[in-house]
């Protein structure tokens, strides 16, 4: 029997404001809209450097209520980078809300971001310097 490989992942996130999201997302983050499909649109697909997410715009009311706010708090969205310093950089010149830089003891230097339905955004890049939180 073969086993079939798998490429590559691109999750698919329930917003409650498709539109809002894509601003966020390409203003904000720097991604390029590749995808939309609907009219008006009710799924897109963004990409940044080879990273892609898809986004479904489902009846507002059903996300609300289907998806707690809270839960979204143990859903992380965990992003590699090159240089994280200038990617933090970036996304500060850009207006968005991130949070301080810190060192973890399993050695990635990382920052995070909410977006604006809150889904945890996390960036992060290996490194050797010395923690700077205990987790």
């Amino acid at each position: 029997m073969t086993i079939a490989s798998l490429t590559n992942l691109r999750p698919m996130l329930a917003v409650t404001d498709l539109p809002r999201t894509i601003r966020f997302y390409v203003e904000k983050l720097g991604f390029n809209c590749c995808g939309l499909f609907g009219n008006p649109p009710v799924w897109a697909e963004l990409e940044r450097n080879g990273v892609a997410i898809m986004f479904n715009a489902p009846p507002r009311s059903e996300v609300e209520r289907d998806v707690p706010a809270k839960s979204k708090d143990y859903q992380i969205f965990y992003f590699n980078s090159d240089d994280l310093v200038a990617l933090r950089d970036e996304f500060k010149s850009r207006g968005v809300a991130v949070s301080d830089l810190r060192v973890t003891i399993y050695q990635m230097k990382e920052f995070e971001v909410r977006d604006p339905d809150g889904y945890w955004l996390w960036f992060g890049q290996e490194t050797d310097e010395p923690p700077t939180v205990k987790e």
